[in-house]
């Protein structure tokens, strides 16, 4: 599982995590909304897969995932790594106006709505920082290898050694 706060990079990680490793990637936004019975079952068919990716946290069917999972990674990166990341992205997904991942062109006025990537990515960002130190002691994760990444580069250099 990749975990990290929104524009952290998490589909790019595992994007290339999957093409190293041969594994399967699900994009945990592709899955319909956080919650519903089409989200569970979605989440069910991923777990019943021997080898798989997941790319975000697994919002309301961590019962589900955790106790599956054998490594979590974390990009716990600094805000003004993630806020450029997250303006970069939205600024080339606005001017293609082609969808990157799940996200797609939503218009510059879009900007203003709260849960926008970008404002999201701001208001959050605290918020997702305590949840993936809180996921290094979860009893149902006891059996993971949790890797932290404080820098891209670190996490490209573990990539690499893959």
């Amino acid at each position: 599982m990749v975990f990290g706060c929104a524009g952290s990079g998490k589909t790019t990680l595992a994007q290339k995590l999957c093409a190293r490793t041969g594994l399967t990637l699900v994009e945990r936004d592709s899955l319909g909304v956080l919650g519903s019975d089409s989200y569970r079952a979605a989440i069910i068919r991923l777990t019943c897969q021997p080898r798989w990716v997941l790319d975000g946290a697994p919002y309301y069917v961590e019962d589900l995932v955790y106790p599956l999972a054998d490594t979590v990674v974390v990009l716990d990166y600094p805000k003004p790594v993630v806020m450029w990341r997250v303006v970069r992205r939205t600024l080339v997904l606005e001017i293609l106006r082609q969808p990157v991942g799940a996200h797609q062109p939503q218009g510059l006025a879009a900007w203003r709505d709260g849960e926008h990537a970008v404002r999201w990515a701001w208001s959050s960002y605290r918020d997702r920082h305590v949840e993936g130190l809180a996921l290094m002691s979860r009893g149902d994760l006891a059996h993971a290898e949790i890797i932290r990444f404080r820098r891209p580069a670190a996490a490209c250099r573990w990539l690499r050694q893959l």
